[in-house]
């Protein structure tokens, strides 16, 4: 009697420990997937900005040729 449920605590408690390692497992690829799309997001949106900059020093430069 004392064997088996000694095997079902520690079935139990390995059952437990896989799905935390699983669940912890999942998190870690889904947030390295996250940030790689978040990266992507925000190097066009840096691109966007130094092209807005850029047009934005021609037209000053452009407004101080005319003085």
């Amino acid at each position: 009697m004392t064997m088996i449920r000694r095997r079902t605590v520690l079935a139990g408690g390995l059952a437990v420990y896989l799905l935390a390692v699983g669940f912890a497992g999942r998190m870690a690829a889904e947030r390295i997937r996250f940030d790689r799309e978040r990266a992507g997001v925000l190097a066009h949106d840096d691109e966007a900005v130094r092209e807005w900059h850029a047009i934005s020093m021609l037209v000053e430069h452009a407004a101080e040729a005319t003085r």
